[in-house]
């Protein structure tokens, strides 16, 4: 990086404004997704839900996307070798690659896949599933800055690469719907 770049202008912002509550926040977040039992509770609620629902090709196009989005992001850190913000930025230590995200690349897969996939009711109901979602992968991505796991343009290519991913595959599962009888 050099001086003055918009990663270490944010990841500073950052580091000089951190707040007990907001760290407690980020850590929570990140444990949740990163905790094999949070993300079995997680995964066994989405099972139920989706047979209660029987959104079946939602949910088959969001499995998909994050399968797809969680390749292509390994693959893509491979490529560019980006290392993760220096410990003066990071209240966590994570190996590996840091561009892209992955955990903004599958959080966006995820909720684009359904979004696109899913027959609402409603424009409203769209509406509403559409800020939650949304919301929910902003909070993941900030958060993953918030701790220095990532810089922000890592958490931004992945939350594109996995909005592409997700529209691809929710487009896909809702092109393949048999018509509804008359």
């Amino acid at each position: 990086m050099g001086d003055g770049s918009f990663d270490e202008m944010v990841m500073e912002a950052v580091a000089g404004h951190r707040a007990g509550w907001a760290t407690s926040l980020a850590r929570t977040v990140m444990t949740a997704g990163t905790t094999p039992l949070a993300l079995g509770v997680c995964g066994l609620a989405t099972v139920i839900a989706v047979v209660l629902l029987r959104t079946y090709r939602p949910a088959l196009a969001a499995a998909v996307s994050l399968v797809i989005a969680t390749v292509a992001a390994a693959g893509l850190k491979q490529v560019f070798g980006r290392a993760r913000p220096p410990a003066q930025f990071a209240l966590v230590q994570v190996g590996g690659g840091s561009f892209p995200s992955t955990q903004g690349a599958e959080t966006a897969a995820l909720a684009a896949a359904v979004l696109v996939a899913s027959a609402w009711g409603t424009p409203r109901m769209a509406r509403t599933a559409a800020t939650i979602l949304v919301s929910l992968v902003a909070l993941v991505g900030v958060c993953m800055i918030y701790l220095g796991a990532h810089w922000p343009t890592d958490v931004l290519a992945g939350w594109l690469l996995g909005a592409l991913v997700g529209s691809a595959m929710g487009w896909l599962a809702r092109r393949t719907r048999r018509p509804a009888a008359p």
